[in-house]
């Protein structure tokens, strides 16, 4: 009796994992690009899994490997500097810090790192509004990889076996490439991931019209009142001025968005775009990333918007061929 159960629960499993390939897709991932975002990395802190996703021209992401990873040696969302806690939440990489440069800046601790370390930009503005601290959260390898078969042993970074930190590094970009840190990855039915993508790309279009039309109320509906802040603009009221002001100006802009990504974790979401602006005065093309959360109506607003202008010979590659992975970050020293 107990063997048929044992192969009752296998062939479920079996079957699940079957229907989570073909039925269900993960909520985190709405929309991946071929420039921003052409894969992408989300780390299942419950099961102690990175898992690596690839763009699909077809539109939903593809699951091309996994890997053993461990992460904070205590439990939940990361709250304040020094709590051990793997902080959750959708972060870029910013900066790669070779092993040798470790060991310069950290003498002997620094081989607990392993082969290099890519830097996380923790705290973002979903962070700073939750009040979250801390800093120097890292997707780094490690001198022992026992650690790794123990789930929790670190002190707030993502830790995955030297071997892994190579292959990975092959998938990524810096200030492009985004690591997705949950829980507990969830999946959607298809028509419900449609739904959601839907939802936050309409989200876009009516904010990217009313930009368009210089439609100052609607615009500005899309933003929090309460807590909307930015570097340059600090407050939501600093920032109506600012638009009010140049929605006022002669002449309408020309504003083109590409290379869409949508990400999602909870209720909070952040959209990545190439965004060119013209105006009678302003000609350029960078990053745009707007930092959304739903209030407490379930409706999206924006709290926190980047911009990050490109240079002239980044922007000619706004259209690129296929990503070819390759080893650019490690040099056969490193190897």
């Amino acid at each position: 009796m107990r063997s048929i159960t044992s192969l009752f629960f296998i062939l479920l499993s079996f079957s699940l994992l079957k229907a989570n390939a073909t039925d269900f897709l993960p909520a985190n991932i709405l929309q991946m690009d071929p420039f921003f975002n052409h894969h992408i990395l989300i780390a299942e802190k419950a099961t102690h899994q990175l898992f690596l996703f690839e763009y699909n021209p077809g539109g939903a992401p593809t699951l091309i490997k996994k890997f053993p990873m461990a992460t904070g040696k205590v439990r939940g969302d990361k709250k304040y500097q020094g709590d051990h806690k793997t902080p959750e939440g959708i972060y870029r990489f910013t900066k790669f810090i070779p092993r040798t440069n470790l060991l310069k800046s950290y003498g002997k601790e620094g081989e607990i790192y392993g082969a290099g370390a890519f830097v996380m930009n923790y705290p973002n503005p979903h962070d700073r509004l939750m009040s979250k601290t801390g800093s120097g959260i890292w997707l780094h390898s490690t001198n022992d990889e026992t650690r790794i078969e123990k789930g929790r042993d670190s002190r707030g970074c993502v830790v995955v076996a030297n071997d892994h930190l190579k292959e990975i590094s092959t998938f990524v970009e810096l200030q492009k490439t985004s690591i997705i840190v949950v829980e507990k990855i969830e999946y959607l039915r298809k028509e419900m991931w449609i739904k959601d993508r839907k939802e936050l790309n309409d989200f876009l279009s009516t904010w990217l019209r009313s930009w368009q039309e210089e439609n100052i109320d609607v615009y500005l509906s899309h933003y929090s009142k309460q807590h909307f802040s930015t570097p340059t603009r600090k407050n939501y009221s600093n920032y109506k001025r600012y638009k009010s002001m140049v929605f006022a100006s002669a002449g309408r802009p020309d504003i083109m968005l590409k290379n869409v990504s949508i990400f999602k974790n909870n209720n909070h979401a952040r959209i990545v775009f190439s965004q060119h602006y013209k105006s009678n005065r302003v000609n350029d093309t960078g990053r745009k990333t707007l930092y959304l959360i739903r209030n407490g109506n379930y409706e999206w607003e924006i709290i926190s918007e980047e911009w990050n202008k490109m240079k002239e010979e980044e922007t000619s590659i706004l259209n690129p061929i296929a990503f070819k992975p390759s080893m650019r970050f490690f040099n056969q020293v490193d190897l």
